[in-house]
């Protein structure tokens, strides 16, 4: 069995193998300074597990971004957010490479032999790391917050090189894997889409010239409230003292992103009406943003931020198009 011990970003810091940089100070990045397009900027909101989010990118144009040479990214760059999101980190690939670290921002540069950028980020993953993070960042303060002084803190274990490229790569693997299957089941999402639009609103279905059609609506069909046609299920948030982190109960789901990791301690909390969804319920945000969706994989609980949306003749993939469009 390979032995190994843990090591800290300060220690590298100590030696000169990695270096951190804080994003542009306010008075050097101004929301006047952005444009429509140019040089990409990278925010808090553009910051994943792991990956950049690419979506509600901000710009700058050469000129300026050329007097942020400093914030420029590289490959193998580590950014965090400094607000909110602490647990979340970015690792800078070839095609973000050149891009500016936003002001909510904050880098770490990996200039070690020793240390595996795509290593390190996996363990960033983990959650035990990310737990931690959010204990210390979270410490005595209403929104989570992350600086220098704790990133150097973060402790790694110190294996060797050649371990933590095999371990990068193996773990890499599985990544790029459920990339290609999130691009397919987004190609599914946009053709099932296609199929609603022509056979719902261009009223192009299967025998349609057949159809005689009333106002422009076939004959047959009406016009309903979603009321009518659909089961509602207010959220409501349960109080701190129901919560534990052991998946005793079902699992706490606030918003329309990912699960949670907070379970109702008490059965009665779970089984009072208003605050369960059931598997396959579409979900919709009913606070900002308003009107996002997604669809429950489990039994959940949902918090306020949410309401569960069925359909009495559970027709949901009907609902969830309708909806979406």
């Amino acid at each position: 069995m390979t032995s190994y011990h843990f090591r800290t970003i300060r220690e590298l810091e100590n030696i000169g193998e990695v270096s951190l940089q804080t994003g542009p100070f306010g008075t050097q990045l101004k929301a006047s300074d952005y444009v429509d397009e140019g040089v990409p900027v990278i925010n808090v909101r553009n910051i994943g597990f792991g990956d950049v989010r690419k979506e509600d990118l901000e710009y700058l144009n050469e000129a300026k971004a050329e007097k942020l040479y400093q914030h420029y990214l590289q490959k193998g760059d580590i950014v965090f957010g400094r607000k909110g999101a602490v647990e979340r980190h970015a690792l800078i690939d070839e095609t973000v490479e050149g891009w500016i670290q936003g002001s909510d921002c904050l880098r770490l540069r990996i200039k070690s032999q020793d240390v595996s950028e795509r290593y390190l980020s996996h363990y960033l993953k983990t959650k035990t790391h990310q737990d931690w993070m959010q204990a210390l960042c979270s410490f005595g303060a209403t929104m989570s917050s992350l600086n220098q002084e704790i990133v150097r803190r973060i402790s790694f274990p110190a294996l060797p090189i050649e371990v933590q490229k095999k371990i990068a790569a193996i773990l890499s693997a599985y990544d790029d894997l459920i990339e290609n299957n999130r691009r397919r089941i987004a190609l599914l999402e946009k053709m099932a889409e296609e199929i609603y639009r022509e056979w719902f609103v261009r009223m192009r279905f299967p025998g349609h010239e057949e159809v005689k059609k009333i106002k422009g609506v076939p004959k047959g069909w009406k016009l309903s409230c979603l009321g009518n046609v659909a089961k509602f299920t207010m959220g409501q948030s349960p109080s701190s003292e129901f919560y534990n982190e052991a998946g005793d109960g079902l699992p706490f789901h606030q918003g329309v992103g990912t699960y949670g990791e907070r379970f109702p301690r008490t059965v009665t909390y779970c089984s009072e009406a208003g605050r369960r969804a059931n598997k396959g319920d579409i979900l919709f945000s009913v606070r900002a943003p308003v009107g996002r969706l997604n669809i429950a994989d489990r039994e959940i609980i949902i918090g306020r931020g949410l309401a569960a949306i069925r359909h009495k003749k559970e027709q949901n993939s009907y609902l969830y198009s309708l909806l979406s469009g």
